[in-house]
């Protein structure tokens, strides 16, 4: 699902990429804000003077960051399981659903898109110039806009939630990133749709039962969610 460089036309790229620096501007808004929300009330009970209108930066500040950081290695090691696809790109899992549920969706935007910016960086993993079109489809769909299908179904079965986020997370993900090459001109989208949503299918399979373990794991090691930035 990683679009490399050459593969979206000029205009395509240049747009999806300066709609994913807007996004990933507001999801730092939006986690910084409740970050800021949480220090503050955390100051107010430890006592902690706020000198000077800034708000102290507390050690459960710290800690919120250092689980974004645990977040984002163990997505690296989750999308290390890739199969190429002839006709388009590539089959792999996502891990959207997991960070968006653990820290939310605007940190789940910023956790995807740190290991998108890390591989196609320093592992050749993503075009550079493609950046904008994988975080729209794997940090936008694939983590932001999941996350409130699993929000919707939470109450009624926490499993189902789980698997119906990870389905449309990777499925729509998919679909993306098959439109925007076929708007690029570098492939049939029905020549395409078979081979990419077939095995696709098999991963949003494969990706609902990893995340339901991970998230079990997560939980047991970390202890608890965070929802301050929901």
């Amino acid at each position: 699902m990683h679009i490399p460089d050459g593969f979206l036309n000029s205009n395509l790229a240049s747009g999806l990429l300066a709609g994913a620096v807007g996004i990933l501007g507001y999801c730092f808004s939006k986690v910084l804000k409740a970050v800021t929300v949480l220090v503050g009330v955390l100051a107010g009970n430890n006592g902690q003077k706020i000198a000077g209108g800034h708000l102290a930066f507390t050690k459960s500040a710290k800690q919120y960051f250092q689980k974004l950081a645990i977040i984002a290695i163990w997505i690296f090691a989750f999308q290390m399981f890739n199969i190429p696809i002839q006709s388009s790109t590539s089959a792999h899992l996502i891990g959207g659903v997991f960070a968006a549920v653990l820290v939310g969706p605007f940190a789940g935007v910023l956790v995807i898109s740190s290991v998108l910016i890390v591989q196609s960086f320093f592992f050749g993993d993503g075009g550079i110039l493609a950046l904008g079109a994988n975080i729209l489809n794997m940090a936008f769909v694939g983590s932001f806009l999941s996350y409130y299908i699993y929000k919707a179904l939470k109450e009624k079965n926490c499993y189902l939630a789980v698997c119906a986020a990870c389905f449309f997370s990777v499925m729509m993900a998919a679909l993306f990133c098959l439109f925007e090459l076929s708007m690029s001109g570098k492939i049939s989208f029905m020549g395409a749709f078979s081979d990419m949503m077939r095995l696709h299918l098999v991963f949003a399979v494969l990706e609902s039962a990893i995340t339901i373990v991970l998230l079990k794991v997560f939980y047991n090691i970390m202890g608890g969610q965070d929802e301050e930035n929901k």
